[in-house]
């Protein structure tokens, strides 16, 4: 076939009836000028038999093992100009890379793309919580909503990924580490300073069921994300030299606020204390350090770093409205960890 423009890099870890709906939402694309590169394990062939005729479509058995093998494995094989994620449960609408594309072009200093999206289940209704989430990734499409929210959550969903091969070569594929390679990715992407953004449209449609990986890997729970989280707030391209022995308080004193100490204090940074409500039953001490409250932290301050444990929406927008009137600046003065 003519080389294609886009490449799609799907890995499969088990064919299923998902997997043939995944694979026809890609191949049914209104732009045509793709491939579709299906990362498998070794029994390969075996996979190729049971997909569609279509010779758009390659599969390779991954080189090393789980999800980040199978990326790694398709990264330097993807012959397209661009190269878009997906993964093997979800389903794209059928303009998604028309758009993305799109996009691209009228946005080249946008190093990364991703797309709105539906959350469904075949199985049951989709919980409170994935409805909360969805609406705030789908709030997201800035650069600079983006950038600001990077250490909250991941606002990029990882099945929508669209960019330049250039992109993908300066990241270097993939990490293996004891947290989501998705999220470390678009950590990654922050410290760079590459612009992230998302066109309009919902492009993806995002299975949730219980064989997810964040449902089946430790890599993916709550205090994995925090220490991701940790690690990019040490780095020094994070300007906040926190790898030069300044101080933290952390927002909070409940599981979050215990899983940010601990994981800031893996990587030797100086936690001061915690910071609570005063309408809070106060607790005198965490961790072994005071509990502070916002008034007093105004005047102890100095030049540490607050760093905010709490995840509820309607807290996290009361707290960032507190440090703006106290003239603290986003990701200089504060971070708003979740």
């Amino acid at each position: 076939m003519p080389k294609p423009l886009i490449s799609v890099l799907m890995p499969v870890h088990a064919f299923t009836p998902f997997t043939q709906i995944a694979v026809r939402s890609v191949l049914a694309q209104s732009h045509s000028e793709l491939e579709l590169l299906i990362i498998g394990k070794e029994d390969s062939p075996m996979l190729a038999k049971q997909l569609p005729d279509d010779g758009r479509i390659r599969v390779v058995p991954r080189n090393a093992a789980g999800i980040v093998g199978a990326l790694n494995t398709g990264l330097p094989l993807c012959n397209g100009d661009y190269i878009a994620r997906m993964d093997s449960d979800d389903v794209c609408n059928v303009n998604r890379l028309d758009t993305q594309l799109a996009f691209a072009h009228k946005h080249p200093n946008v190093g990364l793309i991703a797309s709105r999206v539906c959350i469904f289940s075949d199985a049951e209704p989709v919980g409170n919580g994935n409805k909360q989430y969805e609406r705030w990734l789908n709030s997201l499409t800035t650069p600079e909503h983006i950038q600001q929210a990077c250490l909250i959550e991941s606002p990029m969903p990882h099945p929508s990924l669209f960019a330049h091969r250039d992109y993908w070569a300066r990241m270097q594929g993939y990490r293996d580490n004891d947290w989501p390679e998705d999220y470390d990715l678009i950590l990654r992407t922050w410290l760079a300073n590459i612009p992230m953004a998302k066109p309009d449209a919902v492009l993806l449609n995002w299975r949730e069921h219980p064989q997810r990986l964040t449902r089946t890997d430790t890599r993916y729970d709550r205090q994995a994300f925090i220490r991701a989280k940790a690690w990019a707030l040490t780095r020094p391209e994070s300007g906040l030299n926190l790898d030069h022995g300044r101080s933290v308080w952390i927002c909070g004193t409940g599981r979050n606020a215990r899983y940010w100490h601990d994981a800031l204090a893996e990587r030797h940074v100086p936690v001061l204390g915690f910071v609570e409500l005063d309408n809070v039953k106060q607790k005198k001490q965490k961790r072994h350090l005071p509990v502070i409250n916002y008034k007093t932290l105004a005047s102890a301050k100095a030049d540490a770093l607050v760093v905010s444990a709490i995840s509820g929406t309607l807290a996290r927008k009361a707290l960032t409205n507190w440090f703006e009137e106290q003239n603290m600046q986003a990701n200089q003065d504060f971070v708003l960890g979740g």
